[in-house]
């Protein structure tokens, strides 16, 4: 016993005495982890944003809450995105009204969240600002034993505005625009490093990641994303503690695969996955089933089946055409299982679902798939093989398998899967049942082109993800609809019907404060 509690006693002085050298002796503040602790300013000489670029609603909010005798800056993603030639997706706020405060200035908000508080201003057609109030570092850190300790399990306190910007994730994600001023607000480097064109963990990497392993996976989306290049600390690091990620939340995780699917870039940020070791570490049945080689460069990613399947989805998304997630994920997992379906094409569809069950379910594991998704990829895999078959003339059953469920998800998948492969034969047969598509597939699964790219730039803790659902329904959901509250109905040939307060904690040092 003395000696199991000395060689732990021993484990965690050496722990103890890492944190020490990397500056960790004790609860850091703000001013130990940003770049530039007295922030640097760029006023608008010295950037390209112009308030005409920003949301009027946006500026509706940050005007409504300086009214109030509070402060309030927009953050984030919208002003890298605007600072690197893009149009941001959405505009997030920070303030230092607590969620209370806001709720009581805007009638048309409501408060999310259960551990830490945010609060959504909804506006005309469901579109959302979200404010959140400035939050303070982890604390943690101080305590922390082992790399398990650095987790962010509790993260939920209010603080400044410095600290909001020194607890962020990335330099090109802290970057803070005084309307008031037009002046960019940089306590942490990212207009710098925006100019360089690189992503760069806030602080130090090896505390970073322990403390939210999903981080290293978003740093390679945002890469891979906006075209810039990880820092070589960065890097180093996502080397040294990508099998953190195995310890992320899988539901956290399949959100942000959706993300990717939704984004129209999936095949450009699979391939940056790949690269960095990533892809190997969350999917590794993936990798082994499709043969994939861990050092592909992003051309040469490209040129595999499972880059090919993707790239071909991502250009249909692009040409608006129809893509929903089932199918995005029955072409990533396709390689992994085809041998299976073409040894077996002479099966009834139920034997060959009974075969597929079982490596499906080690697939499902990488992907963390709900259980819906899980039977909707077993029945589109388990009917591939009907397009195979020689049809001469409409038999009973073809009409029968067009009027399913799945058949058009299922053929999507066979048609893509045959093109990647540059399988004539499975594309002329797909010639038979382009006739049977005569719908598109509902507006409810459409998503979005690739000039509309969804990037998630809430640097949320693994404790917050929860909360999401917390969301109340019916808020902004309100769809306009012709006088007299009825759809409209469109005239047939012959007159038939086709239905178709005070503030809190500091503010950036500008001029104007």
């Amino acid at each position: 016993m003395l000696t199991e509690y000395s060689s732990e006693k021993d484990s965690i002085s050496m722990f103890q005495k890492i944190l020490k050298l990397l500056g960790v002796k004790k609860h850091l503040t703000a001013d130990q982890i940003l770049r530039y602790p007295k922030p640097m300013q760029y006023g608008p000489d010295q950037h390209s944003i112009r308030l005409e670029h920003l949301d009027q609603d946006a500026l509706k909010v940050v005007a409504r809450i300086q009214q109030c005798g509070c402060r309030a800056y927009i953050v984030g993603g919208s002003v890298r995105d605007l600072l690197l030639g893009r149009k941001p997706k959405d505009y997030d706020i920070v303030t230092d009204a607590h969620p209370q405060e806001l709720r009581r200035m805007f009638t048309n908000s409501r408060i999310i969240g259960r551990r830490f508080r945010l609060v959504h201003v909804v506006f005309k057609g469901g579109k959302i600002i979200e404010v959140s109030t400035a939050r303070s570092l982890p604390t943690n850190r101080s305590s922390a034993k082992n790399e398990d300790d650095l987790y962010l399990k509790r993260d939920n306190q209010f603080g400044t505005f410095k600290e909001d910007a020194a607890r962020r994730d990335f330099t090109i994600n802290a970057l803070i625009f005084d309307v008031k001023n037009q002046t960019i607000v940089d306590y942490a480097g990212g207009f710098e490093d925006i100019q360089q064109r690189v992503v760069r963990v806030i602080g130090n990497p090896e505390i970073s990641f322990p403390e939210d392993p999903v981080r290293m996976y978003r740093a390679v989306k945002f890469a891979a994303l906006l075209g810039l290049s990880l820092d070589p600390a960065t890097l180093k690091a996502i080397n040294k503690y990508k099998p953190l990620l195995l310890k992320a939340s899988s539901s956290r995780l399949h959100e942000e695969y959706n993300k990717i699917f939704r984004s129209g870039q999936a095949a450009t940020i699979f391939g940056a996955l790949l690269s960095t070791g990533l892809m190997e570490t969350l999917m590794p049945h993936i990798v082994e089933g499709e043969e994939l080689a861990t050092d592909l460069s992003h051309e040469e990613f490209l040129e595999t089946p499972l880059g090919q399947r993707l790239a071909i989805a991502d250009r249909m998304i692009q040409e608006h055409e129809d893509v929903n997630l089932n199918i995005y994920y029955a072409l990533l997992i396709a390689g992994a299982l085809q041998n299976i379906i073409l040894r077996n094409q002479k099966d009834h569809e139920k034997t060959l679902e009974r075969k597929l069950k079982e490596p499906l379910q080690a697939l499902q594991k990488d992907l963390a798939l709900t259980k819906r998704e899980f039977e909707t990829l077993l029945q589109i895999f388990a009917t591939q093989n009907l397009f195979r078959r020689e049809v001469t003339e409409r038999k009973g059953w073809v009409k029968e398998f067009q009027a399913r469920k799945i058949f058009q998800e299922s053929f999507i998948v066979y048609k893509i899967v045959a093109r990647a492969y540059g399988d004539e034969g499975a594309l002329q047969r797909a010639l038979f049942w382009e006739i049977g598509l005569r719908q598109k597939l509902p507006e409810s699964i459409r998503k979005s082109a690739a000039n509309n790219i969804e990037i998630d730039d809430k640097d949320y803790s693994p404790a917050d993800i929860a909360d999401d659902n917390s969301v109340p329904a019916g808020v902004g959901d309100d769809q306009k609809r012709p006088r007299g509250g009825k759809p409209r109905r469109r005239r047939g040939r012959r007159g038939g019907a086709n239905r178709g307060g005070s503030s809190h904690g500091n503010a950036p040092q500008t001029g104007a404060e």
